[in-house]
């Protein structure tokens, strides 16, 4: 798609420019009780609204009190391209599969889904590495596991695993093409996630770090 870089960014839409030829990995990210990091948290919340709240520049939540509920058949396109995302992030279309992603997502009326910078804050600081996009892949998957369990919406727990997740499996796709992209704080999370201990880990971030009832 020949959109404007920064529509791009904002989006979680790749940008050849600042992922190509980015092999070294990002430092490891400071402890929460790092001066630094706290410092940054009010930084990566703004970007983060940013990034889920304006991804098409545009007063969406105008539209979405135009527009009626989501249909079915919108429903059942989230959760397809939404596991696309997960199991092929750099296929040729998947820009546009971010952009409907997050225009569906910021007009639907009906699905709310919690956002949380706090949960991988890491990639909300860095332009490398398919950042924006595993960000945002959070969002979406989120949102498939809304749109496919209705009556767990209310359960953040069990809505942001599922978006933490979603982003670990985009992530591990991208490494099989692109190994240099590599995050050290993922694979630590994907450690975790095949000893069992991810969920527990999530839950204290959670309580820690996530504002309950935040809307993307």
């Amino acid at each position: 798609m020949n959109q404007p870089r920064k529509f791009r960014r904002l989006a979680g839409v790749s940008d050849p420019e600042r992922n190509e030829g980015s092999g070294s990995p990002p430092e490891p990210a400071p402890s929460a009780a790092d001066g630094k990091f706290r410092a940054q948290r009010g930084i990566s919340l703004v970007l983060f609204a940013l990034l889920a709240c304006c991804a098409l520049l545009a007063p969406s939540r105008l539209r979405a009190e135009e527009r009626g509920p989501s249909t079915a058949e919108e429903r059942a396109k989230v959760i397809d391209l939404t596991h696309k995302l997960e199991t092929d992030p750099l296929n040729p279309q998947a820009d546009e599969w971010r952009v409907w992603l997050a225009k569906w997502i910021d007009e639907v009326p009906d699905v709310v889904v919690p956002v949380c910078p706090g949960l991988l804050p890491q990639l909300l600081r860095s332009d490398r590495n398919y950042a924006h996009e595993l960000a945002m892949q959070v969002v979406y998957s989120s949102a498939a596991f809304i749109v496919e369990h209705p009556k767990e919406q209310v359960d953040q727990q069990a809505v942001f695993q599922a978006g933490v997740d979603g982003a670990l499996k985009a992530y591990q796709a991208i490494l099989k093409a692109k190994p240099r992209a590599r995050w050290y704080f993922l694979d630590s999370l994907i450690q975790m996630r095949d000893k069992g201990e991810l969920k527990e880990y999530l839950r204290k971030q959670i309580d820690d770090n996530c504002v309950s009832g935040l809307p993307a």
